[in-house]
């Protein structure tokens, strides 16, 4: 498993890779070039065709937008019509979560809604569908699922 990291390192331009991990199923590449993270989609591809494995390309830590102006952008950015309720930030993993009532409107047209977030504060945006129902239940499980983010990474 070690040489496949090694392979994606190896193939990809130097300096832009922070780390490379296994997240799951999945292959997780971490960069701190900006110009990478928004044009390396080709790059990664390439990759993908050699190792046959699913590669995600995501933001490095010192990349991200502090919590407070992303928040702010995302909701510029996503209609209101969408119903935003709850924004979560995993940055451990630089991912956000955006809970909402209406998911096909927060995502946008093939995608574009996601793509303008990602682009504008560099972290990788999930959509998720509120609940109808409120339920404690619910937000436990979601609040359990995010508070001890660094060990599930490690793990």
């Amino acid at each position: 498993m070690a040489d496949i990291l090694k392979t994606i390192e190896e193939r990809l331009p130097r300096g832009v890779v922070s780390s490379t991990i296994f997240e799951g199923a999945n292959i997780v590449v971490y960069t701190a070039d900006k110009s990478f993270f928004l044009d390396g989609e080709g790059a990664i591809k390439e990759v993908v065709n050699v190792v046959k494995k699913r590669i995600e390309l995501r933001a490095d830590k010192s990349l991200l937008m502090t919590n407070e102006d992303t928040e702010k952008k995302i909701r510029e950015i996503i209609p209101s019509d969408a119903e935003i309720t709850q924004i979560i930030f995993d940055p451990q993993r630089s991912i956000l979560i955006i809970e909402t009532k209406r998911p096909g409107l927060a995502i946008g047209k093939a995608g574009s809604l996601l793509k303008e977030s990602r682009q504008k504060t560099f972290w990788s945006p999930q959509v998720q569908r509120s609940a109808a129902i409120k339920s404690k239940i619910t937000d436990k499980i979601r609040e359990v699922l995010y508070q001890d983010n660094s060990y599930r990474k490690n793990f």
